[in-house]
């Protein structure tokens, strides 16, 4: 997965140095996902006002977060944005739309008994692009979505009822190519 992000990211900053445009790649992390045991890289192009994100991400979700006190729950997964800015430099505030794909990993605490379920969804987010110097970045952003396909699941009597309705804070920190 790394090795496709690198190549992934070589492309945009290919892309970008031979357009006539002011095509603009970037790469952003969220600092969060790796302090609860987990990974978050995205890897962006723009052109004008639209920008496109491509991510993997995943993290050990707190149980204060998913409120089911009998499990521990952790999920992987891939997603796409489409971010519109409402400056063409892309900063400041945006919105946009997203779906993703993600393999969540319930057990049941204390015991072995563990299963996996996938989850589709899509939502809707809102964020503000603060520039700073040499290039960086960061962007706070709020996500409201749906999960379309997440099944209760049944561990050693015990009902873990994914959350179907999902907010989701985050600051990303990031790096524009161009």
């Amino acid at each position: 997965m790394n090795n496709a992000l690198t190549t992934l990211a070589a492309l945009l900053v290919a892309a970008t140095t031979a357009a006539a445009e002011p095509v603009r790649a970037d790469v952003e992390l969220d600092p969060t996902a790796y302090a609860l045991a987990g990974n978050s890289i995205h890897v962006g192009i723009g052109y004008r006002h639209l920008r496109v994100d491509l991510g993997n991400f995943g993290l050990a979700v707190p149980q204060w977060v998913h409120g089911n006190d009998d499990f521990d729950v952790s999920f992987t997964g891939y997603g796409a944005k489409l971010h519109y800015f409402l400056r063409d430099d892309q900063t400041g505030l945006y919105g946009g739309v997203g779906v993703s794909l993600a393999r969540m990993h319930v057990k049941l605490a204390g015991s072995e008994l563990a299963a996996d379920d996938m989850q589709a969804a899509t939502g809707v987010e809102v964020g503000y692009r603060i520039v700073l110097p040499h290039g960086f970045h960061v962007t706070p952003w709020l996500g409201v979505g749906a999960a379309w396909s997440n099944d209760d699941v049944m561990l050693g009597g015990k009902t873990f009822e994914p959350q179907r309705l999902q907010i989701f804070p985050a600051v990303h920190i990031g790096y524009r190519f161009r």
